[in-house]
This record gives C-alpha cells, sequence and structure tokens, in this order.
C-alpha cells in the first residue's frame, strides 16, 4: 500500500501556531515595518517548524522583496573552479547575506546578449532584488541596463568615473609597482609578464602597472604573453617567453594559479623557479606556501572582499546609501622564495 500523501502545510497553519492573523504572517516576509520583533520572531519561528516558506512566484506578483541576490558571470563555468576569486569571495558574501536571510542566484552565460536578457528577465520575474557585478569591461553596457531596469547593484572593482554606484575593490598598483621596482633594484633587466584575459579591465591594468614601471626605468616590454588567467594558458605563454632567443630573468603572473603552472614549466625546462627565473603571481592562494619553492605573491583577502560586498548591498537595499559609495581594500606583497634574490650577472 503506498504511503500517504503528505498534507502541505498552509500560511494558515503557520499563523494558527503563531497565534497570528495570515495577514501578519504575509507582512513578517515582506519586509515586517508594522509588526513588532517578538511577533516576527514568531512567526518565523513557527514556519521553521512546520517547514513552511512564502511562494517566490507569489511574492513577486505581488511586488515583495525576492530576499534573493543575482550573480550574472560572463564565463564558462569550468573555469569558475579555477579562479582563487570566486570561492573566497562567494563565501564571504554567502556568510552576509544568509545571516539577513538572503541568498544568491548564480547564472552562467556564454555572451552579452544573453547576459543582458538575464538581467531583464530576472527584474521582470522579480526573481532578485539586487545584482553582484563584476569582470568590468571598457564601455560596460551593464550600468546603463541597470539604471533603465532600476535595479540595485553592487559593482566589485573601479567603476568609471562617472558611475555612481557603491564599489568594493582592492587597490593594489602602488603594491605591484613596489615589488616590480624591487626586481629592478636586485639587478633584473629582462621582466616579462603572462596576462589575464585581455578583455577583463582588472588583467589590462596588471599589465599597464607592469609596463608602466618598465619603462620608467627605459627598459623593454615586449616579453609579455597571454595566459588568459588559465593553467594551460599559462603554461603555453610560460613556454613561449623562456624559449625565445633573449629569455626573461623574472616573471610577474596576473595570478596565482598562472604562476603555479608557469613554475612547473621551468621545471620541465630544466630551470630552478627563483634562481634562473625570479617569479611572483597574484591573489594568494592558500596554497601559495606549499609549492616549490613557496610563490611569493599579492595577496588579497577575497572572503573580506564578499562579506563588504554583501554589507554594502544590504545597506543600498535598506535605503541606507553606501558611505563612501567606493571602498577600498588594500593588497600586501608577500615574500616567498619564489621572488629570488639578485640577478645573475
Amino acid at each position: 500500500m503506498p504511503p500517504a500523501k503528505r498534507r502541505r502545510v498552509t500560511i494558515s497553519d503557520v499563523a494558527a501556531l503563531a497565534g497570528v492573523s495570515k495577514g501578519a504572517v504575509s507582512r513578517s516576509f515582506n519586509g515586517a515595518e508594522r509588526l513588532p520583533a517578538s511577533t516576527v520572531k514568531r512567526i518565523h519561528d513557527a514556519a521553521d517548524q512546520l517547514g513552511w516558506r512564502p511562494n517566490a512566484a507569489a511574492r513577486a506578483i505581488k511586488g515583495a522583496p525576492a530576499h534573493t541576490i543575482g550573480f550574472v558571470l560572463q564565463r564558462d563555468p569550468d573555469l569558475l573552479g579555477l579562479d582563487p576569486f570566486f570561492p573566497l569571495f562567494l563565501a564571504g558574501l554567502e556568510r552576509v547575506l544568509s545571516q539577513n536571510a538572503y541568498s544568491i542566484t548564480i547564472r552562467f552565460v556564454s555572451d552579452a546578449t544573453e547576459e543582458a536578457r538575464c538581467y531583464k528577465d530576472w527584474v521582470a520575474e522579480g526573481r532578485v532584488d539586487a545584482f553582484i557585478v563584476s569582470d568590468l569591461r571598457d564601455d560596460d553596457p551593464r550600468f546603463a541596463m541597470l539604471d533603465d531596469l532600476g535595479s540595485a547593484a553592487v559593482v566589485i572593482g573601479e567603476p568609471p568615473a562617472d558611475v555612481h554606484r557603491p564599489s568594493v575593490f582592492h587597490t593594489s598598483d602602488e603594491c605591484i609597482e613596489e615589488v616590480l621596482e624591487g626586481w629592478i633594484t636586485r639587478g633584473h633587466t629582462r621582466i616579462a609578464h603572462v596576462m589575464g584575459d585581455p578583455n577583463l579591465q582588472h588583467a589590462r591594468r596588471r599589465r599597464d602597472v607592469w609596463a608602466r614601471v618598465l619603462e620608467r626605468h627605459g627598459l623593454s616590454t615586449d616579453a609579455l604573453a597571454v595566459g588568459g588567467f588559465t593553467e594551460p594558458g599559462s603554461a603555453e605563454a610560460t613556454r613561449e617567453l623562456l624559449t625565445a632567443a633573449e629569455r626573461p630573468t623574472a616573471i610577474f603572473y596576473a595570478n596565482d594559479i598562472m604562476a603555479a603552472a608557469g613554475m612547473r614549466v621551468m621545471s620541465e625546462l630544466g630551470l630552478q623557479t627563483g634562481s634562473d627565473v625570479a617569479v611572483f603571481g597574484f591573489d594568494g592562494i592558500p596554497l601559495g606556501p606549499y609549492l616549490s619553492p613557496p610563490l611569493a605573491t599579492i595577496a588579497c583577502d577575497y572572503i573580506e572582499l564578499g562579506s563588504i560586498a554583501g554589507q554594502v548591498l544590504l545597506e543600498e537595499l535598506a535605503g541606507r546609501p553606501a558611505d563612501p559609495e567606493r571602498r577600498t581594500l588594500p593588497a600586501r606583497f608577500v615574500e616567498r622564495a619564489s621572488y629570488g634574490a639578485d640577478a645573475a650577472s
């Protein structure tokens, strides 16, 4: 005999258990401005006990908050686990959102057309209350689109000066400059750079800092290769640089994953990282100290970045504009053996 079908819990059940009206239950999940905190807690405790949650679609029709943040990424989802930024950033973000009964919905899209459709559909359907905007691009169409949609958002990265939306990002330019200057002081005159995806502003910015320092000292900037923020891309770029007629004595990688892949290529070519070729990366991955040799890096606290982004976004949704509008976190150099000593004469 099949088991009896369990009756679906309704808002009436929650109201009865909490000793309130159905309207009070509804208001408690839609902001609860007119209800005492003790009443809201009693209602939510009753809902938890019964395993009941308001229907998201019905709430969207009524214009109630979705308590969900949207994150649309124009990336290959297979690359997400290879990028040290996203797991740590999402951990910090989720910690803040979950404490405030918010969740996050992530969608991967293949191009700008699909990206725009996703933003518009989510807003039209009331599925999200705001967005996280990252991977900034030149003439980024998302800012104008968000203005047209009237949607809240927090920007991860430094937006253009004419974009007045709350943003959170690390300031690393001066730190990179100091580390490169340290190499030049140690006698390096052939310093290469393996950059990330040229379509992304932060990849081009790291390249530009590298080029600016070398040009200031009259050094060539032709030792540049694109790794695309991937291990295979970095391995190919590193091999290209190290088999050139004039091999670099030092390489700055745009992230630590590419640096690790490059160090493996150096070993395959019979070169010793830190003595034959000095190396430093960017991000500060937890495995950096355990590589051989330990990897020098520009370290960024992406968990803190995610936490602050979540706090800023919740402030905006509550009608409290971020102050200051642009919040910055410092990057720091972690010197380890891969950074090397003086260049070979």
